[in-house]
């Protein structure tokens, strides 16, 4: 006499086979655009309005601070170069 486990695993093996696929997919494929559009957003708030600080902009995109530079200076030149704006 079998289990119901296996009798459900024998039965449905296929399908979470395939659902398992597909969401490790999609959890690997998505991570890079996430990224971008982090990027993007920050990038956004620190060009419209003042909505951000040039230090929270350097802070959330992980730069490092150059002396006698300004902090809006850096963040909009990494924004520029990394969206392709010249």
């Amino acid at each position: 006499m079998e289990s119901k486990f296996y009798q459900f695993w024998k039965n449905h093996r296929r399908v979470i086979t395939i659902g398992l696929f597909l969401a490790i997919s999609v959890f690997y494929l998505r991570t890079p655009f996430e990224k971008e559009a982090k990027v993007k957003d920050i990038c956004a708030k620190l060009n419209s309005s003042y909505q951000i600080t040039g230090d929270e902009a350097m802070m959330k995109l992980n730069l490092k601070e150059i002396k006698n530079y300004d902090n809006r200076e850096l963040a909009n030149y990494y924004c520029e170069r990394y969206l392709g704006i010249k």
